[in-house]
């Protein structure tokens, strides 16, 4: 009898094997090569649809176009008019506008009122007031149920005329104005309020609430129109309560909407009327534009830069949501719920935010379920895929890395370029090209790296886990952001089982792995591009870590073969495309008298009578840098509005006649432990367009102060730099007889006051030549004369 040794069985597979596991796709037949390339389609595709969407805005209507319909050649004669001039409160083209805007309602068959008064803000900083006038006229509903408001305000900054921020919220509602009157009366009554002073606080706004003008808070529905950039699509980027009752009147003209940026927006510190209005108990929608905010608050924002088109697509889009909302019914609005939504492909997607938690544990479940589905069928190591997920935060700190890197170094070669508000320069869209391919090619680097002796559905899966923990954390803290990370965590799980259940040598697997990309490219590409419109340069670290996430979905099947000497070769002269298409962006951004260099430059006077020039040193161009040969230079104790940055340059300027502040005290008296001095202050030698009180609070205090019968609170109300004016109160337009205050002073000790008139421009002559047509003043700390004078009370 013979007895044979009988070999053992083989040992199952404890990984990924076959094609898969050696690299992107199978070796061999280019046909075995078409599932990656179909996957790679559908990311691109999925992603161009969205910011095609993004970047197309409509063409301009005829002045001939029908009655009933928004025409922005119509619009543009407002425009026209409006941004003739900058238009401060206090100024004379602002007066000009506010009795253009009576005649215009009037000519429209309204019946336009004024709403004259002196509107406070004391919501954040030093205490602000300014004299205002509101312009409201309401065109009366058959059978109203409520009020839609429409809000756009018709101030302007000091050195720019406001064409889009606000001369195309005053002509779309003017506009729109007409536009209702041609057609049949509406539901509900239609308000059209032209707000002042919001450039100063929302002072209009504030005026209009706290005289009960607002009426009825459940029965109004607000829109606020603003313009935050030149041109572009418009945005509807921030809702009351009851969302879900607001938004479906988007969907007869959809703007860009996202409920992320209601998120980011409410953690800013950034305020409109529309703020105002909520925080009186109001709801509705906030729309602007955002592209181009290299022209904000700045002389650049003229007609010559404002776009038509989207004026227009600012007027189709709030003329149909007043339509859809004078129709609905009101009350009915305020009992709905808030929604989850968004635009993918000019679509409207919504659902009730009730729905976010639920599906967070749906996405959760998924993904447990397809990991446990494929490591039963041996297709991933549970620990293969702990460690991909383990380093999954290195790509999205690379990201960062390159957007921080990148304004830094752009700051030291072109220094002219960080004068811009946000970053957001002229020309960056090749820049932030080049800057999004470098973060590209740190993922892709990072995923081969991590690929090594790793199947896709391994890294496929750690990326999916991510997805789902970033779903379950903004659902349970930013509930309107959780979208973004819900559907591409499902696909994940759904592409995870997909992949676990095909043969081995499948060419399907390693794309199955990568599914994910798809929806993250529709959802998060769009966004990370509208936040870059939204940020600029300056924070370009957000909305690349944002872009980061589709990449790292869908390296895995590009990713694996590539070994030591290659990889290197490969990431190497992709970073290096990268970064030469960012130079060349950086080298394009130039400065002409179309796209003008922003320098900050500021003519001031102290309490000595020393004239000097100051710069807060952002923004750089040789003829401004010629006044400020000197510094740095800390000058927060002369000028206490000088604060940010703490040191700025200087240069000696030639002595002139400028408005000069006044303070004279009329009485002081004691109640109980502290002090009541009332004093008058004004300016001499000149028209102040604003009047700036502080006090340094190291010795005594200010409990509080009154000024035409308004209490306004005192402590410390301002943020110092040096830590002594802890309290401060701007009057803009100051009235001729001067601004009576009173002061309350706690503490034994003497108040040290500074006050500062400000007033627009520069004394004549004192400027070293005419301003170059290449240069401009920055939107902050530019093109205004500031003189100080010290007091003691």
């Amino acid at each position: 009898m013979n007895l044979r040794m009988i070999p053992p069985a083989p040992a199952p597979p404890t990984g990924p094997t076959g094609p898969e596991a050696r690299g992107p796709g199978p070796a061999g037949h280019p046909s075995r090569r078409l599932p990656a390339a179909a996957l790679l389609l559908a990311v691109v595709l999925a992603a161009l649809l969205p910011v095609l969407d993004l970047v197309r805005t409509p063409a301009p209507a005829p002045a001939d176009a029908p009655a009933t319909v928004f025409s922005a050649a119509r619009a543009q004669e407002h425009v026209e008019r409006v941004a003739a001039a900058p238009r401060p409160v206090g100024s004379a083209a602002h007066d000009r506008v506010r009795d253009d805007l009576q005649r215009e309602l009037r000519e429209l068959g309204l019946e336009p009122v004024i709403h004259r008064g002196v509107g406070f803000d004391t919501t954040s900083g030093a205490a602000l007031a300014a004299p205002v006038e509101n312009v409201e006229a309401t065109l009366p509903g058959e059978d109203a149920t409520g009020r839609v408001l429409l809000v756009a305000h018709y101030d302007s900054v000091e050195t720019g005329p406001g064409a889009t921020d606000d001369g195309h919220g005053v002509a779309s509602l003017l506009e729109i104005a007409r536009a209702l009157r041609a057609g049949p009366a509406p539901r509900n009554d239609v308000t059209f309020l032209f707000t002042d002073g919001e450039e100063l606080g929302m002072t209009g706004a504030h005026a209009y609430t706290e005289a009960g003008l607002l009426g009825d808070a459940d029965g109004t529905v607000v829109l606020n129109l603003e313009g935050r950039g030149s041109e572009g699509r418009v945005v509807m980027f921030e809702t009351g309560a009851h969302s879900a009752g607001l938004v479906p009147a988007l969907t007869d003209h959809v703007p860009v909407t996202t409920s992320l940026a209601y998120e980011v927006y409410r953690l800013l510190p950034n305020n409109t009327d529309f703020s105002v209005f909520r925080e009186a108990g109001a709801t509705g929608m906030n729309f602007a534009t955002v592209d181009g905010s290299a022209n904000y608050d700045n002389p650049t924002d003229d007609l010559a830069h404002a776009s038509e088109e989207s004026l227009q697509d600012m007027g189709d889009t709030a003329l149909a949501a007043t339509r859809a909302l004078a129709a609905a019914d009101i009350p009915a609005i305020r009992k709905a719920d808030a929604a989850t939504y968004f635009t993918v492909g000019g679509t409207l997607v919504r659902y009730p935010a009730a729905l976010v938690l639920p599906l967070a544990g749906v996405a959760l479940a998924a993904c447990a379920a397809a990991v446990l589905f494929a490591a039963r069928r041996r297709r991933v190591r549970p620990r293969a895929i702990l460690t991909c997920a383990a380093t999954v935060p290195v790509p999205l700190l690379a990201a960062a890395a390159v957007g921080w890197a990148g304004w830094y170094l752009i700051g030291l070669l072109r220094p002219d370029l960080t004068g811009f508000s946000f970053g957001d320069t002229y020309r960056s869209e090749l820049t932030g090209a080049g800057l999004a391919s470098l973060t590209a090619a740190a993922v892709w680097t990072w995923a081969a790296v991590v690929r090594r002796g790793r199947g896709a559905l391994e890294l496929g899966a750690a990326v999916t886990g991510w997805l789902t923990l970033l779903t379950l954390l903004t659902a349970a803290f930013l509930p309107g952001a959780s979208y973004l990370f819900l559907w591409p965590a499902l696909a994940g799980a759904t592409g995870l089982a997909l992949g676990a259940s095909l043969a081995e040598d499948s060419p399907w697997r390693a794309p199955c792995s990568a599914l994910a990309a798809v929806p993250a490219a529709a959802l998060l590409v769009p966004v990370a591009l509208l936040l870059f419109r939204t940020v600029g340069l300056a924070l370009v670290l957000v909305p690349l870590v944002l872009l980061a996430a589709p990449v790292l979905a869908a390296a895995a099947p590009f990713t694996g073969r590539a070994r030591g000497r290659a990889l290197a070769l490969r990431a190497g002269l992709a970073s290096l495309v990268a970064v030469a298409v960012t130079a060349t962006g950086v080298a394009r951004d130039g400065v002409d008298a179309h796209h003008p260099a922003q320098v900050s430059l500021l003519y001031t006077v102290d309490d000595g009578g020393r004239a000097r020039w100051v710069s807060n040193g952002r923004g750089a161009h040789e003829w401004a840098d010629a006044h400020v040969p000197d510094g740095p230079r800390v000058l927060e104790d002369e000028f206490p509005e000088l604060r940010d940055p703490v040191e700025w340059r200087t240069g000696t300027a030639p002595r002139a006649t400028v408005a000069t502040p006044t303070l004279k005290v009329l009485s002081t008296r004691r109640t109980g432990g502290d002090r009541e001095v009332t004093m008058v202050l004004g300016a001499e030698n000149g028209a102040a367009s604003q009047l700036m009180l502080y006090a340094d609070t190291s010795d005594a205090k200010v409990a509080r102060a009154t000024v035409g019968g308004r209490t306004l609170p005192g402590g410390d109300n301002r943020i110092s730099a040096d830590g002594r004016w802890t309290w401060g109160f701007l009057h803009a337009a100051p009235p001729v007889d001067g601004v009576r205050i009173t002061l309350r002073i706690s503490g034994e000790g003497p108040l040290e006051l500074r006050l500062l008139a400000r007033s627009p421009g520069f004394p004549a002559g004192t400027l070293a030549g005419d301003r170059p047509d290449d240069v401009t003043w920055a939107a902050r700390s530019s093109g205004y004369t500031l003189a100080a004078k010290a007091f003691t009370v």
